[in-house]
C-alpha cells in the first residue's frame, strides 16, 4: 500500500480552514486590535487630563506661594 492510500483528508475541516489568506479572519484580528488600541489611547487620555489638572493646581499653589512670600517680605 502507498502512502498516498493511508492519507486522509478531512473535507469538513479543509473547507472551512482558509489558511493564512482567510480575509474574515484577518478582519476580525484587526477589528480586536483597533478596540484595544481605542481602549488605550482612552485610558492615556484619561491620564493625561489628571496630568493637567495637577499641573494646573500645582501651578496656582507656586503662584499663591510666590505671592505669600512677597507680601510676607515686602511687609517686613
Amino acid at each position: 500500500m502507498k502512502d498516498e492510500d493511508k492519507t486522509v483528508i478531512n473535507f469538513k475541516k479543509a473547507k472551512e480552514d482558509r489558511g493564512h489568506n482567510d480575509l474574515e479572519l484577518t478582519i476580525e484580528k484587526l477589528r480586536t486590535s483597533v478596540r484595544d488600541l481605542m481602549m488605550v489611547n482612552d485610558k492615556h487620555r484619561l491620564m493625561i487630563s489628571q496630568e493637567l489638572q495637577k499641573n494646573f493646581e500645582l501651578t496656582k499653589e507656586i503662584k499663591d506661594l510666590k505671592q505669600e512670600r512677597s507680601d510676607y517680605y515686602n511687609v517686613s
